[in-house]
C-alpha cells in the first residue's frame, strides 16, 4: 500500500517534499487518528455485540412467553378444577334436598317430614337448618343442628326472596352470609314440582369450599380465592379477609372475570392483588352460582428462571464484547492510513486548492474514492472561472422577483382593505403594474354606456385623462384596446407606428405612444374590461413583464367580481328579508283572522240567541200600547167619578210612555243585535282589482242620496282631490264600500249637528282625496262638523262605544272599519281632529294583498 499527494500547480511543486510529508504527518496526526480507530473498534464491538443481545433477547423472549403460556394453562386447570368440585359440592346438596319437595304438603304427616328432614341433616353435614314452606309462604317445619326445632310456627315467608326467587325459578342461591363471624354460610331455596308441594329451605355451611381453597397450592407463595358476583370476597386462604368482608371489585382481574362471563381476558392475565403484588391470574366460572375462582402467582416467584437466563446472556455478552475490541483494535489499524490521506487532499481541495491530486494505492474502494476526489477537483478547476458571473445574475433576476414579490403583496394588502372600494384597488393595481413592467402609462378600461371607458390611470396628464375619460372604445381592429376587446386575449404591439392595422384615435393623438400592451379582464371567457400599459419608446414588453401584467390584469377581474358578487348578496339580502318581513305580517293576519272567525262565530251565536226574545219584547210592547188605547176607550164608557178618571188617565199616560220607551230601547237593541251579526259575519269572499278613486266616488254619492232620503232637508258641500296615479287595488270591495260609507255618513252626522247648533251661518263641507304612496294609496275623508274631543278619540273604535243618542248608533262603524282596514287589508287607519272645527280620517290601503291565500275578507 502505497500513498502520496501530487500537487499539479507550479506554486505546489516548489513545495519540498519533507513538507509535503509534514502536512500528511501534522494534519492526520495522532488526534485523528485516536477518533477514527476509536470509531471503527467502537463499530466492530457494536456489531458483535448488538449480533449477540439480538440472539439472547430472542431467545428469552420466546422463553417468556413459552413460560408465562404454561403456568396460565396450569394455574386455569387448577381454577377449573377447583371450580368444578364446588359445583359438584352445591350440586350435591341441591339433589339430595330436592326429595324432600317431591311430595304435596297434602300427603303425609308432619312427623313423617320431620324425620325425613332430621335423615337429610344426617346424610349431608353440610346442611345445619332445613325449613319447609308451604304453597302460601308459611313455614311448616324447621329443623336446625343450632337451634331448636320449630314446627308449624306459620312463619310469613311468601314476601321472602328465598320463597319468592324459588318459586319463580324452581331454584334460588342467596348471598353468602357469616355466622357469628366464624364460618360462611349460604341459603339453597328449592321449589317442588308440583303446585302444592311448597319450598324446601336449606342454610348450607361453605366450610368445605375453604377446605378446597385452601388446599390448592401454587408455587411457594401462590393461592387460589373465590368472589361472588357482586365482587365480596367468599373463600380465601386468609379468613381473616373473608370475615372483613373484603370487596375485590377494585381489582382489574375481577371486573375483567366478571366482564367476561367468569373467564380473565388475555390483556388481564397480569395484574395486581389484594396485597398490591404483581401476580399472574387465572379463573374459572363456578355454575350455577356465578362465583368465580382465581387462581394468583406471584410475579417474581413465576418469573425467577427467566432472570436467570438473563445473569447467562449478560455474561457471554461481556466476553463477546472483550473479544471485539481486540479484533477492532487490529483491523482499524489497517484502515486509518488511507482514510487519513483521503481527509488531508479533501482539506486543501476545500480550501481552494483545486490542483491538488490524492494517490492511494491499496486496489480497493480507497482508491477508487482518490480518483474521484481528484475528478472533482478537475471539474471544479475548471467551472470556478464561470461562477461569479452566474452568481451576479442570478443575484440581479432574484433582486428583480424580490421587488415583484413585495408589489404583489402590496397589492393584496390593499386588496385585502379595501375589498369593496374598487376605485382604490383599481388604481393601486395599475400604478403598480407600470412600476414594476417599467412602462410610462397605465389605464384600465371597463363597460359604460355603449362601450368601454377609462376606469383608472397612471402615469397620464390632466389633458390626456380628460380625453380617455370622455373617449368611448369598442371593439375593432384600429386600436388595441379594440382589438384586445374583440379577439379577448392578450395583444402586444411592439411599434404602433409600424402596425398596418393601428388608427390612432381622437383621445390618442396627442401622445406619443409607441409600444403597447393590452390584456383581457375575462369573465367565462367574454371581455369585461382591458388593463393596458404603454411606453413612449419602441421598447418591447419582455415574456416576464407580459405575464406579470396578464398577473395584476388577473387581480383586477377578481376586485372587479368580489364587488359586484357583494352587491348581488346585498341586493338579494335585502330582497330575502323584505319577504320575509311580508310572510310575518301574512302570518301574523292569518292567525288573527283565524281568532277574529272563532269570535265572530261566537258573536253570531249569542246574536242569534238574543234576537229571538228581543223580537217577543218589541212585538209584545207594540201590541200592549194598542191594549192600553182599548182600555182607555173602554173607561170611557164606565161610570167612575173624575177623581178616578184622572187618576186611570194619568196612569195609562204612564203605562204608554213606559212602553214606548221600552220600544224605542228594544229597537236599539235590535239595532245592536244587527250590527253584531253584520261585525262577525264571513265576507263574500269576493276579492279583486279596482280602481279606488271609483270607489271613493261611488260610496261618496250612495252616502250622500242616503242621508238626502232619510232627511230630506239635508245639504252638504261635496269636495273632491282624486289623484290619477292612485290606479288600481287589491281589495275586498264590498268590505271597503262599507268602510268608506261609514266614514262618509258620520262626517255628515256631524256636520248636520254643527247645522242644527249654528243655523244658516254654517256651511257643512265634506271633501274626499286620494293620493298615489307608490306600493300603497292614502284616501282621507274630511269634515267640518263638530270634532271629536280627544277623550272620545282614544275610544272611538272599541266596539260599542258611541256618543250618539240612544236609537241613533250602536257604537259598531268605527270598530268594523279599523277591522277591515288594518286586520283584513293589512292598512292603516287613523284620525286627525279639532273640537268645533273639523274631522279627517286617514286610510293607508297596500296596493297588493301579502297573505295570497286569504279567503273569505273576514271582518
Amino acid at each position: 500500500m502505497s500513498l502520496s499527494l501530487h500537487p499539479d500547480t507550479p506554486q505546489a511543486r516548489t513545495l519540498p517534499s519533507t513538507a509535503a510529508d509534514e502536512v500528511v504527518s501534522g494534519v492526520a496526526g495522532r488526534g485523528l487518528r485516536t477518533r477514527l480507530f476509536t470509531k471503527y473498534v467502537g463499530l466492530f464491538v457494536a456489531v458483535v455485540a448488538v449480533a449477540l443481545l439480538a440472539n439472547g433477547l430472542f431467545e428469552v423472549l420466546f422463553y417468556y412467553r413459552e413460560h408465562k403460556a404454561a403456568l396460565i394453562r396450569v394455574q386455569h386447570e387448577q381454577a377449573e378444577a377447583a371450580a368444578a368440585k364446588i359445583s359438584q359440592f352445591v350440586r350435591e346438596i341441591e339433589s339430595q334436598l330436592g326429595w324432600t319437595t317431591q311430595l304435596p304438603w297434602s300427603a303425609g304427616s308432619i312427623e313423617q317430614r320431620r324425620f325425613d328432614a332430621l335423615r337429610l341433616l344426617r346424610q349431608v353435614p353440610a346442611i345445619t337448618e332445613l325449613a319447609e314452606v308451604d304453597a302460601t309462604g308459611k313455614e311448616r317445619l324447621r329443623v336446625s343442628r343450632l337451634a331448636m326445632d320449630a314446627i308449624d310456627s306459620s312463619i310469613d315467608l311468601s314476601g321472602d326472596p328465598k320463597f319468592t326467587e324459588a318459586v319463580a325459578h324452581k331454584v334460588y342461591y342467596g348471598p353468602v352470609y357469616f355466622r357469628r363471624e366464624s364460618e360462611p354460610y349460604m341459603t339453597l331455596a328449592l321449589a317442588g314440582a308440583r303446585k302444592d308441594a311448597g319450598v324446601s329451605i336449606a342454610e348450607v355451611n361453605l366450610k368445605l369450599i375453604w377446605d378446597v381453597v385452601s388446599q390448592i397450592k401454587v408455587g411457594e407463595h401462590g393461592h387460589a380465592y373465590v368472589v361472588g358476583p357482586d365482587g365480596r370476597l367468599i373463600a380465601h386462604p386468609d379468613i381473616s379477609l373473608v370475615l372483613r368482608n373484603t370487596d375485590m371489585s377494585g381489582l382489574a382481574q375481577v371486573r375483567g372475570a366478571q366482564a367476561g362471563g367468569g373467564t380473565i381476558p388475555d390483556a388481564l392475565q397480569e395484574a395486581t392483588n389484594i396485597q398490591g403484588q404483581k401476580v399472574l391470574t387465572a379463573s374459572a366460572p363456578i355454575a350455577p352460582l356465578g362465583w368465580t375462582m382465581f387462581v394468583e402467582l406471584p410475579v417474581e416467584e413465576a418469573y425467577a428462571s427467566l432472570y436467570a437466563s438473563l445473569q447467562r446472556l449478560a455474561i457471554v455478552l461481556l466476553a463477546a464484547s472483550i473479544f471485539a475490541v481486540l479484533a477492532g483494535i487490529f483491523l482499524a489499524r489497517r484502515m486509518v492510513g488511507p482514510i487519513q490521506a483521503l481527509r488531508t487532499g479533501a482539506e486543501r481541495i476545500g480550501g481552494g486548492d483545486f490542483s491538488q491530486r490524492i494517490s492511494i494505492r491499496t486496489g480497493d474502494e480507497l482508491e477508487g474514492l482518490a480518483n474521484q476526489f481528484n475528478d472533482m477537483g478537475t471539474r471544479l478547476q475548471e467551472s470556478y472561472a464561470n461562477l461569479e458571473n452566474k452568481v451576479e445574475r442570478r443575484t440581479a433576476e432574484l433582486s428583480e422577483s424580490l421587488q415583484q414579490q413585495t408589489a404583489t403583496a402590496e397589492v393584496l394588502k390593499v386588496i385585502s382593505r379595501s375589498a369593496f372600494d374598487l376605485q382604490t384597488v383599481l388604481d393601486t393595481l395599475v400604478e403598480s403594474a407600470a412600476r414594476l413592467c417599467d412602462a410610462d402609462e397605465g389605464t384600465i378600461f371597463r363597460p359604460m354606456d355603449d362601450g368601454y371607458r377609462l376606469a383608472a390611470s397612471h402615469g397620464l396628464g390632466d389633458v390626456q385623462k380628460h380625453h380617455l375619460a370622455t373617449f368611448t372604445s369598442v371593439p375593432e381592429r384600429g386600436s388595441v384596446v379594440g382589438r384586445t376587446l374583440l379577439e379577448a386575449k392578450t395583444i402586444h404591439v411592439p411599434d404602433v407606428q409600424a402596425d398596418p392595422e393601428y388608427v390612432p384615435s381622437a383621445a390618442r393623438r396627442t401622445s406619443n405612444v409607441r409600444t403597447m400592451l393590452g390584456v383581457p379582464l375575462l369573465r367565462d371567457g367574454v371581455p369585461i374590461g382591458v388593463f393596458v400599459l404603454t411606453r413612449h419608446m419602441v421598447r418591447p414588453f419582455s415574456t416576464k413583464q407580459i405575464e406579470l401584467a396578464t398577473t395584476f390584469a388577473d387581480q383586477a377581474l377578481i376586485a372587479i367580481e368580489n364587488v359586484r358578487l357583494f352587491d348581488e348578496v346585498q341586493e338579494r339580502t335585502k330582497e330575502l328579508s323584505q319577504s320575509l318581513d311580508e310572510l310575518r305580517t301574512a302570518q301574523d293576519r292569518l292567525i288573527q283572522t283565524e281568532k277574529l272567525a272563532s269570535l265572530g262565530q261566537l258573536t253570531a251565536g249569542i246574536a242569534h240567541e238574543i234576537k229571538n226574545p228581543l223580537n217577543f219584547v218589541n212585538n209584545f210592547s207594540s201590541v200592549s200600547t194598542e191594549l192600553i188605547d182599548e182600555l182607555n176607550d173602554v173607561l170611557r164608557s164606565a161610570s167612575l167619578d173624575a177623581k178616578a178618571k184622572e187618576d186611570v188617565d194619568e196612569l195609562t199616560g204612564m203605562l204608554r210612555g213606559n212602553l214606548e220607551k221600552v220600544v224605542q230601547h228594544g229597537k236599539r237593541a235590535d239595532s245592536i243585535v244587527r250590527n253584531m251579526l253584520l261585525h262577525s259575519r264571513e265576507g263574500t269572499g269576493e276579492r279583486r282589482t279596482a280602481d279606488i278613486n271609483a270607489i271613493v266616488e261611488e260610496s261618496l254619492n250612495l252616502a250622500f242620496h242616503g242621508a238626502r232620503a232619510e232627511r230630506p232637508g239635508f245639504n252638504v258641500t261635496l269636495k273632491r282631490d282624486f289623484d290619477p296615479a292612485a290606479g288600481m287595488l287589491d281589495v275586498y270591495l264590498q268590505e271597503i264600500t262599507r268602510v268608506l260609507l261609514n266614514l262618509i255618513s258620520n262626517g255628515f252626522y256631524a256636520t248636520s249637528k254643527r247645522k242644527e247648533a249654528e243655523g244658516d251661518r254654517f256651511e257643512p263641507a265634506l271633501s274626499a282625496s286620494t293620493r298615489n304612496l307608490g306600493n300603497k294609496v292614502e284616501i282621507r275623508i274630511r269634515d267640518n262638523g263638530t270634532g271629536i274631543p280627544p277623550e272620545v278619540k282614544e275610544k272611538m273604535f272599541n266596539p260599542f262605544f258611541t256618543t250618539k243618542p240612544a236609537g241613533e248608533g250602536t257604537g259598531l262603524g268605527l270598530s268594523m272599519s279599523h277591522d277591515i282596514v288594518v286586520k283584513q287589508h293589512g292598512g292603516t287607519i287613523d284620525v286627525k281632529t279639532e273640537p268645533g272645527v273639523f274631522t279627517e280620517f286617514i286610510v293607508t290601503l297596500p296596493r297588493m294583498l301579502a297573505a295570497k291565500g286569504t279567503t273569505g275578507g273576514r271582518t
